[in-house]
C-alpha cells in the first residue's frame, strides 16, 4: 500500500484550516518590545487566524491564560515571578492538548542544562532560546498548529531506534523526547528524517546518543515537528546509529562497567584523533538491573542493531 504524507509549505502563507476558527496565542515576555516584534511578525505570517494577546507579568498571564491559548510564549523571567514557576499554573489552565514554549538566555549566554530539563519535566512543549529566531519559531509553530498527521496506524510498542529509522525513511520533521525514569530528559531532533540536534543534560551530539541508547527504563513522547534549530550533528543518521551500535557491541566485550563516553572511539568519523577534552563530562552510571535489555533488530544479519527496550508513551498530536 502507498502511503503519502502532505508537507505544509511553510516558505508560503500558511493555509488556513478547513474550518477557519480563531487561534488564541498568548506572548508572556518580559520585554514589551520583544513581544510586539513577535506579535507583528505572527500576525503576518498567519494573517486573520489569530488572536494575539500580551502579557507583560505573571499576572496578567494567570488572568489571560483563562482564555485556554492554544499556544503560550512564556519567559524564563517576568518582572513578579520567575518563568519555572509559572509553568505549572499556565499549564493547568490551557490544558495538556495546547503548547506552551519556554523562551530562555539573554542573548549571549544560552540557558543552563539544568533549566531546560527542568522546564520539560513540568510540561514546556519546546525550548526557544535568545537571541530568538523569529523564520525559525513562526515555522515551528505552524508546525504545531496544524502538524503533519500520518497515513498509517499509531503504533505502540515501538524502540527508539525504530522511530528514528521510521522517521528517517519519511523524512519528516520529528522531535522525541526520551523521559527517563531516574528523571533524566534526553531529546533526538530530526529535520527530514536526519538528526541534526541530540541532547541528554549536558551531552550533546554522538556522546548523547551513546548515553540514550543506555537507557533501559522510560518514556518517549513524539512532536510531529523541529522543536529545536540547533545543530550538533552532521553525520548521516544510519551511520550515526550503526556507529553507536558498534561501539555499545564492543563496549559489552569489554569487561567491567563503562559509561557512554568511555566507549567513545579514540579516532574520529573523519579518521583524526578525539581529544579526550571535547568528549564532555562524564554522564551518572546506568544500573544494569540484570540481564541483556538489548534485544537485535530484525534478521540475523552481521550489521544487527540492537538497543535497550523502553515503555513508551507515544504522542503524535
Amino acid at each position: 500500500m502507498n502511503l503519502s504524507v502532505q508537507h505544509p509549505d511553510f516558505a508560503s502563507p500558511m493555509k488556513e484550516p478547513v474550518e477557519k476558527e480563531t487561534i488564541v496565542v498568548l506572548l508572556a515576555l518580559g520585554n514589551p518590545s520583544e513581544a510586539l516584534e513577535l506579535e507583528k511578525h505572527l500576525s503576518e505570517r498567519f494573517p486573520a487566524i489569530m488572536e494575539i494577546y500580551r502579557a507583560p507579568s505573571g499576572f496578567d498571564a494567570m488572568s489571560l491564560a483563562m482564555n485556554r491559548p492554544r499556544i503560550v510564549l512564556l519567559d524564563q523571567r517576568l518582572p513578579d515571578v520567575m518563568g519555572l514557576d509559572m509553568i505549572d499554573p499556565i499549564r493547568d489552565q490551557i490544558g495538556p492538548d495546547n503548547y506552551l514554549i519556554f523562551i530562555g538566555g539573554s542573548g549571549k549566554s544560552g540557558m543552563r542544562p539544568g533549566m531546560r530539563d527542568e522546564a520539560l519535566k513540568r510540561g514546556a512543549s519546546a525550548i526557544c532560546e535568545r537571541p530568538i529566531h523569529t523564520d525559525w519559531l513562526t515555522t515551528m509553530v505552524g508546525q504545531l498548529l496544524f502538524p503533519e498527521i500520518p497515513d498509517h496506524p499509531h503504533l505502540h510498542g515501538l524502540e527508539l531506534l525504530d522511530l528514528i529509522q521510521m522517521f528517517n525513511q519519511k523524512r519528516c520533521d520529528r522531535t522525541m523526547r526520551i523521559f527517563a525514569n531516574d528523571g533524566r530528559v534526553g531529546s533526538i531532533y530530526m529535520n527530514k528524517g536526519e538528526i541534526t540536534h541530540v541532547e541528554a543534560g549536558g551531552m550533546q551530539g554522538f556522546a548523547a546518543i551513546l548515553d540514550l541508547m543506555r537507557w533501559t527504563e522510560g518514556r518517549i513522547v513524539v512532536y510531529d515537528a523541529l522543536l529545536s534549530s540547533e545543530r550538533t550533528n552532521d553525520i548521516p543518521t544510519m551511520h550515526l546509529i550503526m556507529d553507536a551500535a558498534r561501539i555499545m557491541d564492543e563496549d559489552d566485550s569489554t569487561p567491567g562497567p563503562q559509561n557512554a563516553l568511555e566507549a567513545m572511539p579514540d579516532i574520529g568519523f573523519d579518521g583524526t584523533p578525539v581529544p579526550v577534552s571535547s568528549r564532555g563530562a562524564t554522564p551518572p552510571p546506568v544500573a544494569s538491573g540484570g540481564g541483556d535489555h538489548r534485544r537485535p533488530m530484525g534478521g540475523n544479519s552481521e550489521d544487527t542493531l540492537s538497543l535497550p527496550a523502553f515503555d513508551l508513551d507515544l504522542d503524535f498530536d
